[in-house]
């Protein structure tokens, strides 16, 4: 099999973890992209790695959460287009059960966790953030966000 050296857009996974009728955000910190914005949990896809496995281990990772694979529910998938930023195709999962406290496991990439209702979203949330959070309110399964 030949390998094409052509870009592709990274494939994300965005988790919304929910308690009640409150999403679970992170404060975005450190040299990473978004720095000073509120965001899901999420994190990259990793090379023979699947989107609901890759969430597990983000989840873990970052806020020492065990989340069991059929608790996890799709929500939706965005092809995004950040006006400073590679394209990202972004695949958002909802989950209400989890065991373990969210906490934070990352301290150069994470300043703070807080619980938000939906429909109150802090000012600055991400849109890649804002994007998935809207796709799952409205039920919709896809979309191609900022893109011309």
């Amino acid at each position: 099999m030949r390998v094409r050296d052509e870009p592709r857009s990274p494939v994300d996974v965005l988790a919304l973890v929910l308690r009640e009728d409150r999403l679970l955000l992170t404060l975005r910190a450190g040299e990473i992209y978004g720095a000073g914005w509120w965001a899901l949990p999420s994190g990259r896809v990793e090379p023979g790695e699947d989107v609901v496995s890759a969430l597990v281990r983000e989840l873990d990772e970052e806020l020492a959460l065990t989340i069991d694979e059929a608790d996890v529910t799709f929500t939706a998938v965005t092809h995004a287009q950040p006006p400073d930023h590679e394209a990202r195709i972004g695949f958002g999962f909802a989950m209400r059960r989890f065991t373990g406290e969210p906490t934070i496991r990352e301290p150069d990439r994470c300043a703070d966790l807080r619980w938000y209702p939906l429909d109150k979203l802090p000012t600055r949330t991400m849109p890649y953030t804002g994007e998935i959070i809207r796709l799952y309110q409205q039920a919709t399964t896809f979309s191609r966000f900022n893109w011309p």
